[in-house]
């Protein structure tokens, strides 16, 4: 319910922040965003079979400051799982996590209704809830990751494709990574 409450917040923070926009620098843009994950957790040991991610979703908030060279940073509430076996035993990890890109970026083609862009930075994510873990071992509530992005805007609409790769472990015992690869769609007040 908290985390409800949190990214409700920040959604109307961002809606009051986009209409005061109108009035500010055109070189700072805010919006909304949504879209589907598609996960892994890489791991070196072998004893860990049977790897399978599942999709999950995440839905946030956006910043874009700047024209050609810019800088977005995000709030986003994400959801991804995993199935595995280890030692004969199944589990299947599910996360719910903020996660915080931010991301520099070029715009390579920068019209006033169509723009091609990149981005890059680092990826922060925080564990809401603890995901299940085979016993004696556990999943940290904060990993850092890198993220790059490739991303269109069409007039007001943008869609984006990511690939986060996680540099430290989800799970220091069992050596496991998250990769999340996403698709998603927003909306940016302009």
């Amino acid at each position: 319910m908290k985390t409800i409450k949190l990214f409700a917040t920040a959604i109307l923070f961002t809606l009051g922040v986009g209409s005061v926009k109108a009035q500010s620098s055109p070189d700072l843009e805010f919006g909304i965003k949504a879209g589907v994950n598609f996960s892994t957790l890489k791991t070196g040991l072998n004893a860990i079979t049977d790897k399978s991610g599942k999709i999950g979703f995440n839905a946030g908030v956006f910043a874009r400051a700047g024209k050609t060279l810019f800088f977005q940073p995000e709030l986003n509430y994400v959801t991804f799982s995993d199935k595995y076996r280890f030692n004969s035993n199944s589990y299947e990890a599910k996360f719910r996590q903020l996660n915080v890109p931010l991301m520099v970026g070029y715009k390579i083609l920068n019209t006033e209704d169509l723009i091609f862009r990149v981005s890059a930075g680092p990826d922060l994510y925080y564990n809401l809830k603890k995901p299940i873990a085979p016993g004696g071992f556990k999943y940290k509530d904060f990993t850092a990751g890198g993220v790059i992005n490739a991303g269109v805007d069409i007039g007001s609409l943008t869609f984006d494709a990511r690939y986060s790769l996680g540099l430290s472990k989800f799970n220091k015992e069992l050596g496991q990574k998250a990769n999340i690869f996403s698709l998603g769609v927003g909306f940016k007040f302009q």
